[in-house]
């Protein structure tokens, strides 16, 4: 320190301090306005979710969890760098040549911004619904400002950036609270093909699953020289598609088989 006050002057001394002091306080503050965005970030989602608060739908809440902590993240950073003594003027004007500069090398990632903020609003996915695009399938767990993550049939968690799920065909399957199925039964031209059709259709009917019973039907599809294809539709609730599904399926080829109606010859090839 001696040697160093040789070569400066009180004056600079004061300066250095002063100048040091400012940043020391600016860091200070940059580093207290983290911690409360991350606590404002938890409290936001917690509060939002609890039966006590507020109750936003889990679509929304992770957004306005994350607008609200990267507000103070940036509200934190211009304080923080007035306190270390850079004049606001300079502040704008660096703060909008940094921004643009910023928003042409990230375009990819601001698109993703615009897709995040489209599929909230226009409702095109919600929180645990079940989607299919092109790239990915499974339950949506969380739409962030930048990416959805979907939960794969297997289990596994798959990221996506939200352009790719907006710029793509979107298919929910958890939407529409009904589902039509369509059953096909195989069996013998030979067979009587309208009892046939009467035993399939009062099976159909029979069954719990079956839902708006008056738009069910059974008819025959197509036809060969040995074989004709029987088709039963009918609505079901989408909660559980594949386990009624079967149940139906079951319970209609088990009427068909105590009726004693012939299956079509095999072919070997």
């Amino acid at each position: 320190m001696e040697e160093l006050s040789k070569f400066l002057t009180d004056e600079q001394w004061t300066t250095i301090m002063t100048i040091s002091l400012k940043v020391l306080k600016a860091f200070g503050v940059f580093i207290l306005g983290m911690m409360i965005s991350r606590w404002v970030d938890r409290t936001i989602r917690y509060r939002l979710g609890n039966n006590k608060g507020l109750q936003v739908n889990d679509t929304l809440r992770p957004l306005i969890a994350t607008t609200a902590r990267y507000t103070i993240l940036l509200a934190t950073l211009y304080a923080a760098l007035t306190i270390a003594g850079i004049p606001a003027s300079s502040l704008l004007a660096v703060f909008g040549a940094a921004g643009l500069a910023i928003a042409l090398a990230v375009q990819g990632t601001l698109s993703n911004v615009a897709a995040g903020m489209m599929l909230i609003f226009l409702r095109a996915i919600r929180v645990g619904e079940y989607i299919a695009t092109p790239n990915v399938e499974g339950s949506v767990l969380e739409i962030g400002l930048f990416i959805t993550q979907i939960r794969a049939p297997n289990g596994v968690l798959v990221t996506v950036p939200n352009a790719q799920i907006w710029a793509a065909q979107i298919t929910n399957y958890s939407r529409v609270t009904e589902r039509r199925i369509d059953i096909n039964i195989e069996l013998a031209r030979d067979n009587d093909l309208d009892k046939a059709l009467g035993v399939i259709n009062t099976a159909l009917l029979a069954s719990p699953h079956v839902i708006n019973k008056d738009k069910a039907s059974v008819a025959i599809t197509t036809t060969t020289a040995q074989s004709v294809t029987l088709q039963a539709r009918a609505w079901i609730t989408s909660q559980d598609v594949r386990g009624h599904t079967s149940n139906i399926n079951l319970a209609l080829h088990e009427a068909v088989r105590a009726q004693g109606f012939k299956l079509p010859p095999v072919v070997l090839k």
